[in-house]
């Protein structure tokens, strides 16, 4: 590659572990969304209005302690790491790496606003391109101060808590939208499960529009955290030299995945005894808070290390090829996710939405997901990228990518 320009990056510039950690935390974002695809967006900010069975609370309280909130941080971090790496090729080539990276994050916003407007309300991607715009205040940051800001920013929201929690005590209301009655519920379940298009398609900007007006401060600080702290970490060159650190991963796995059940079971366990809202912030609410601000980073950095020991032990890598295919065309599968999703439970599908309990929500989880680890294994044997990730790809470097591995080869790249 001629100094000064981008490609890219190549099937042996690739870094395994870090595909299989993507591939892997697709999982999770399915499983935590599948109460979103499936139950009005009034009742994701309030859940305790939804009168679950027993057997689907057990369900909900088993996904909220084990997968609610792990792998987004999971899936953040690699974005900060696959940020840094980009940025390392850029200066290794003389190339201009804030003008391309924003061309690459405006990309992203566009794909995200129209997955979100479209699709379905609860997309990820517009909010990681506009933090993704903050990360490249951060580029030329040292690395104490990069880690400062990622733990601030990760302690925050607990902090803002606990401070509307004060304010609240003295009559002063939380900034948040009431709980939804019983009518509102019931015309969201109405109008997903039987509304013609343009109907649902209404309802569904004005989800958008909720959900994102609320939480967005909210949600890019969390971000934000999460994508310094995988710019860190690439920065420290442990994930360049994984293969080398199995006791340390180890260690983090034993150790996170330990201490990050027991915060996080305590924390679940917290809010469902004292049934805490956000709208209505108390002391168990801002305790359980902040007990899951450490546990959750914990119990991801625990599934991470394990995920990593498998990936560099090359006797497991035959078990791990579905989910290296996954993370290396995650954003096609992570599209693809809503859009099996938004057919099984909206009119113009199977019009299941609000028929399906977090239990039986657990059968198209892993439906779904065994799906794509096979069409995704398929797919990478005669393509370079996933779908989505060639039409990123060819706007981001201005031309278009060879798709098909033969054209790549004839082209001299390397697949």
């Amino acid at each position: 590659m001629a100094t000064g320009t981008f490609a890219p990056v190549s099937g042996a510039e690739r870094i395994g572990a870090v595909d299989i950690l993507r591939g892997f935390a697709l999982f999770g974002i399915i499983a935590a969304n599948m109460r979103g695809f499936n139950y009005p967006a009034e009742a994701y900010l309030a859940p305790h209005v939804i009168a679950y069975s027993l057997p689907d609370r057990i369900a909900q309280t088993l996904v909220d302690v084990f997968i609610s909130g792990k792998f987004i941080t999971i899936f953040a971090c690699l974005f900060g790491i696959g940020f840094a790496i980009q940025m390392d090729r850029a200066a290794s080539r003389g190339a201009r790496f804030g003008r391309f990276y924003s061309r690459r994050l405006f990309i992203l916003l566009l794909l995200g606003l129209g997955h979100g407007l479209l699709l379905w309300w609860g997309d990820i991607l517009a909010p990681y391109a506009l933090t993704g715009f903050l990360l490249l205040l951060f580029r030329k940051r040292r690395q104490k101060t990069l880690l400062i800001w990622a733990i601030a920013l990760s302690l925050a929201p607990a902090a803002l808590l606990a401070g509307f929690a004060v304010l609240s005590s003295y009559g002063i209301q939380m900034p948040a939208p009431p709980d939804p009655t019983r009518e509102v519920l019931d015309s969201s379940v109405r109008i997903y499960s039987q509304g013609a298009w343009l109907e649902i398609q209404q309802k569904r900007v004005e989800d958008w529009i909720m959900l994102n007006k609320g939480a967005l401060f909210f949600w890019v600080g969390f971000v934000l955290s999460r994508f310094l702290f995988g710019l860190w970490l690439w920065r420290t060159g442990f994930i360049q030299r994984i293969a080398s650190e199995q006791a340390l991963l180890r260690r983090v796995c034993v150790w996170g995945i330990f201490i990050g059940v027991v915060g996080n079971v305590a924390g679940t366990a917290i809010l469902l005894i004292y049934e805490s809202q956000f709208s209505k912030p108390d002391v168990p609410l801002v305790v359980a808070q902040a007990i899951l601000t450490v546990a959750v980073p914990l119990l991801s950095a625990g599934y991470a290390a394990g995920i990593a020991l498998f990936s560099v032990n090359g006797g497991w890598r035959w078990l791990l090829r579905g989910f290296d295919a996954i993370g290396r065309t995650a954003l096609s599968n992570y599209l693809l996710q809503t859009v099996l999703c938004t057919t099984l439970f909206y009119s113009y599908g199977l019009a299941l939405f609000g028929k399906v309990g977090p239990l039986l929500g657990l059968v198209p989880t892993a439906a779904i997901y065994a799906f794509q680890l096979w069409a995704s294994a398929w797919w990478v044997d005669r393509f370079r990228f996933g779908p989505v990730e060639w039409l990123w790809r060819s706007l981001a470097y201005a031309r278009f990518q060879p798709m098909r591995l033969e054209m790549a080869r004839a082209a001299g790249m390397k697949s």
